[in-house]
């Protein structure tokens, strides 16, 4: 939010920030964490759980691999154990009997460094019972050698036999237990893949929802910008600037919220101007076309042919700029008065004519030939409308035609609409032109041969009642008997189709 401050009239606003929403490059910056942090975790969860099944996975084959080398080598010295004690049985060989203690010691060696805890029961169980059975035998054999004249049986040498068997069965469970270990590893290295998938298919949508989310709360501010450009272009300026979003983008609302106020009094002013010069000159027209008509009726006395000429001039002058003068009333009046006046009910053709009439001396100062085929037409409308905007056509048409040459009014009904074409044989419509003849102010290449230049309005006055009756305006393409201009004004016959004005 801001509170928008002024210095001056023609100051730029200051605005000073309530809640600071952070700058376009802070939202950049946010709504970039903001997609990647889905990715980022779903990265982070993988990379946990690669870790843990990779360090599980070490532990325990380590552990069992370990447990399974030892029972072999256990297995080797219980094997020279069983054949030195046999050897010392036959030889009574003291050295042979050192070397039975030597591999008794290596054998409770190998069973020491044994991590029994981290072991399954499977093989802990027969290790220790193993290592117990071992030990037990041990000092069985050392006290009968101990004691004087006592040798050992074949039950005491037996005892070996069982514990190799014993051994044997369990470097075949180590065996096993790997196997089991590797198959455990496997569910396990399938468990974190199917992890890190659903962590990736959910990640994926997550980033893409959260970056078209942040992509429109970035680009909506920049839409409203642009359609307020839009509408200060088309001269609206009733509705205030209020941008929401990052803060550079409000700071830029307010600088177009300023610009709208400011083009707003300048259209104020433009109209006033409009208004007031349009009235300050209907009353010297007037007298104008007073005296010319007193001088023309010959009130003060008979007039000379050169004298007639220059009266009709005058005359004709007079109402080229009372025309000026009407289309800059209209103007204005259309800008304060969006809808249309009352619709009244009217024959077309009837009004062309009365047209035509009052269009009678500046035909004849040019020797211009009217061709109408007019047919009977009764249209409802603004009738004042329509008729400023018919004279501003038949003014332009008689402005930019050569001396002696033709204009052809047509008037039909096509497709339910009233269809009004006025053609010429001056210079036409450049292609160049052709895009702004309807704008305002616009005034083309060509001025004509009028010695009053135009104000550039009574094409964009055509328009713009044309448009607030739902019809259309087109420019045709030249023809060779008229290579001038051609347009085409159609309007709907009844006031079923005149819903109101055009905003």
């Amino acid at each position: 939010m801001r509170r928008v401050e002024r210095t001056d009239a023609g100051d730029l606003p200051r605005a000073t920030r309530r809640f600071s929403t952070g700058s376009l490059y802070h939202w950049s910056l946010v709504g970039f964490l903001l997609v990647t942090l889905p990715l980022v975790m779903a990265l982070i969860s993988g990379l946990l759980a690669v870790s843990e099944y990779t360090e599980k996975s070490q532990q325990a084959l380590f552990q069992t691999v370990r447990a399974t080398e030892g029972g072999r080598t256990l297995l080797e010295r219980l094997v020279s154990m069983e054949r030195g004690i046999r050897q010392f049985q036959i030889l009574q060989d003291p050295e042979l009997l050192s070397v039975y203690r030597l591999h008794h010691n290596a054998f409770v060696e190998v069973a020491q460094g044994l991590r029994f805890d981290d072991l399954s029961k499977d093989l802990r169980i027969p290790l220790e019972g193993l290592v117990a059975a071992e030990q037990g035998l041990f000092q069985h054999i050392q006290e009968k050698i101990g004691k004087a004249r006592t040798s050992l049986t074949t039950d005491d040498l037996q005892g070996y036999v069982t514990l190799t068997l014993q051994a044997r069965a369990l470097l075949q469970t180590g065996g096993k237990q790997v196997g089991i270990e590797a198959e455990a590893l496997s569910r396990e290295a399938s468990r974190v893949r199917g992890s890190m998938l659903r962590w990736a298919i959910l990640a994926l949508p997550l980033a893409l929802v959260l970056g078209l989310l942040f992509v429109y709360l970035l680009t909506r501010p920049i839409r409203h910008i642009e359609r307020v450009i839009s509408e200060l272009g088309a001269g609206r300026f009733d509705q205030p600037v209020e941008i929401r979003g990052p803060s550079d983008l409000e700071a830029l609302g307010h600088h177009l919220d300023w610009l709208r106020q400011r083009l707003r009094a300048l259209e104020g002013e433009k109209q006033q101007f409009i208004r007031n010069i349009s009235h300050e000159l209907k009353t010297p027209l007037a007298t104008l076309r007073e005296g010319a008509d007193l001088l023309e009726d010959e009130v003060v006395g008979e007039l000379n042919p050169e004298q007639r000429e220059i009266v009709q001039l005058m005359t004709i002058g007079t109402l080229q700029l009372n025309g000026l003068v009407e289309n800059l009333l209209e103007f204005q009046r259309l800008a304060n008065q969006r809808t249309l006046a009352e619709p009244s009910e009217f024959e077309w053709a009837q009004l062309l004519r009365k047209l035509l009439d009052d269009y009678r001396l500046l035909l004849k100062s040019k020797q211009l030939q009217i061709v109408d085929n007019l047919m009977t037409v009764t249209i409802q409308g603004d009738r004042e409308a329509i008729r400023m905007a018919l004279g501003n056509l038949l003014n332009n048409a008689i402005k930019f035609s050569p001396e002696g040459g033709r204009i052809r009014l047509s008037l039909s009904i096509e497709q339910g609409m009233g269809s009004f074409l006025i053609e010429d044989q001056g210079e036409g419509i450049s292609m160049q032109d052709q895009p702004y003849v309807f704008e305002e102010f616009y005034q083309g290449t060509s001025s004509g041969r009028s010695s009053v230049k135009g104000s550039g309005l009574g094409l964009a006055l055509v328009h713009d009642t044309v448009l607030r009756h739902r019809g259309r305006i087109s420019l045709l393409p030249a023809t060779e008997a008229y290579p001038g201009a051609r347009i085409c004004m159609e309007l709907p016959l009844g006031p079923d189709r005149l819903p109101g004005a055009i905003t």
